[in-house]
């Protein structure tokens, strides 16, 4: 009588989905929309399991021989640090909306009205309500899935149980910083230039009529042009923030 002994196979298996769950659920704790203080990490957690069960064997460049207990620990630490970086670039990516919206509530009259929104830290109300939008405007247009398969695909730039290369990590996170400001300033110019040719106009006519109370006049107009400047440039803005913060494996490179 044949036996088959599947204890091998079965400790190589639950190795490897160990590996894609920790980087996963790592990645998950920084990444937008799933890393949001709303959402428990228990939740988190188990929605790491889950896409860890399901990806799991399509990953390559895996393991095939399980190491000792030290091994283990250095290729668990590595993923998680993997999860992490990814994780940080697309959060440090997605902070250029509450760049955008502290610079616009700046010059429309309202940067001083903080609430809090879905991101970790508080924001000016602009920058948490265009951030809500983004997020829902994610998760409505499949930019998750996105983010997911660029998750998976991360495998082929960062190989699965050892430490990324930490002069091409640093340089990662230093470009996403400056794609991070350069993103907050596109979709703040418009509203840059409003401000400055507002208070520009303001001066000239602060200058000629002298005892007309301009500021009491021209700040509720400002507001107002603001907000309805705010409401034509959404589109773009939304749009321009989702392509910036689905392409993660660029960073990568």
């Amino acid at each position: 009588m044949i036996t088959l002994s599947l204890d091998g196979w079965l400790t190589l298996e639950v190795f490897c989905t160990l590996l894609v769950f920790v980087r996963i659920s790592a990645a998950f704790m920084m990444l937008p929309g799933f890393g949001e203080p709303s959402v428990p990490i228990r939740i988190r957690i188990m929605a790491g399991l889950a896409i860890a069960f399901c990806v799991s064997s399509a990953v390559s460049g895996m393991p095939t021989v399980v190491p000792d207990a030290f091994g283990t620990m250095v290729a668990v630490a590595a993923e998680a640090f993997s999860g992490i970086l990814i994780g940080t670039l697309a959060r440090t990516i997605i902070s250029g909306v509450l760049i955008a919206g502290q610079a616009i509530g700046q010059n429309v009259g309202i940067a001083n009205i903080f609430a809090p929104g879905l991101a970790i830290d508080q924001a000016a109300t602009i920058g948490a309500v265009v951030y809500a939008g983004l997020i829902a405007i994610m998760f409505a247009s499949g930019g998750d899935r996105v983010i997911l398969r660029a998750l998976v695909d991360s495998y082929g730039l960062l190989a699965p149980g050892q430490f990324p290369n930490v002069s091409a990590s640093v340089r990662a996170v230093v470009s996403a910083g400056m794609a991070s400001f350069r993103l907050g300033c596109e979709l703040s110019f418009p509203f840059l230039l409003l401000g400055l040719v507002f208070n520009a106009a303001l001066g000239v006519v602060n200058r000629s009529l002298p005892a007309i109370p301009v500021f009491m006049i021209a700040h509720p107009a400002l507001v107002v042009i603001g907000l309805y400047l705010l409401a034509a440039a959404a589109p773009g803005i939304l749009d321009a923030s989702l392509t910036s913060a689905t392409d993660l494996n660029a960073l990568l490179h």
